[in-house]
């Protein structure tokens, strides 16, 4: 209890020195209890890990952790330059264990990283979570690079990415997020442990890679899910028409075509991506 009051005291003192205020169109909701911070780093594996990147570290908090930890590589990636007197300081009592870019997350280009098994923490801005992850997702697709995530979002977002078929969260995010990895909610988080307070509980999330399949594009699955659950209560045969008709659903496909989209499976709509690429391979 007294360590978790004195980094709360700590790092609003630093945001007072600093004349920093939370931005809320960047969505920075801070967390300044150690014990919560170390629970969250306690996620990552750093023996199957050359590089940590840490999305958005602000003030720090999660990065001190990573380096109490005693992780030795460790990239940060700042959009807000007003923290970077407070970032450059740490890097400055870890010049070989720390890098820093100041960058959108969105506009980083994560093909130059030339390690290979890299980890990925972030408390994300619940504004921009979900574009993150979806670039995070696609990259993982192309690159193999990303061998565990371990991101916070709202805690909404998160029960839509471990969704299981035939649940009102299942979706498009469920679909392409377990395509890639094994997804689980690790803990929750309430709105209390955050500065400012948001009015939303929060939920880590961690992602562990998996083999996928090697014949099938990811862009087929984007545009099979997006299609399928453009209008999530209407059949299959009616969302697929433009692509697929309702004969070729049934016999060639073998799905009912009178079946809901949330009610097919994630392998079930691998399979369909799959034998759709196979079967327009030549147009």
């Amino acid at each position: 209890m007294s360590n978790s009051l004195k980094s709360t005291q700590y790092y609003k003192k630093l945001l007072e020195l600093e004349d920093i205020k939370p931005s809320k169109k960047l969505g920075q909701n801070f967390i300044f209890d150690k014990n919560i911070l170390n629970k969250i780093v306690s996620l990552l594996d750093s023996t199957s890990t050359d590089l940590v990147i840490e999305i958005g570290p602000g003030l720090g908090g999660l990065t001190e952790a990573m380096l109490d930890s005693g992780l030795k590589n460790i990239l940060l990636i700042e959009k807000d330059k007003k923290f970077s007197n407070i970032l450059r300081d740490i890097k400055s009592r870890y010049p070989k264990k720390l890098n820093l870019q100041f960058e959108d997350a969105l506009n980083f280009d994560f093909s130059s990283l030339e390690f290979t098994n890299i980890s990925i923490i972030s408390n994300l801005p619940y504004n921009v979570a979900t574009k993150i992850l979806t670039k995070l997702l696609f990259e993982q697709y192309h690159s193999k690079k990303f061998n565990k995530l371990i991101l916070m979002f709202q805690r909404e977002v998160a029960e839509r990415i471990v969704a299981k078929h035939s649940t009102k969260n299942y979706g498009r995010l469920s679909i392409i997020s377990q395509y890639l990895y094994e997804c689980s909610i690790s803990f929750n988080l309430n709105p209390s442990i955050f500065y400012p307070k948001p009015k939303v509980e929060s939920s880590i999330v961690t992602f562990i890679s998996k083999k996928i399949p090697s014949n099938l594009k990811i862009s087929t699955l984007e545009q099979i899910t997006r299609l399928s659950f453009n209008q999530r209560r209407k059949m299959i045969k009616s969302n697929l028409k433009d692509i697929i008709d309702e004969k070729t659903l049934r016999e060639v496909y073998d799905i009912n075509p009178n079946t809901r989209p949330e009610n097919i499976s994630i392998n079930d709509y691998i399979r369909i991506s799959q034998l759709y690429e196979k079967l327009n391979a030549n147009n």
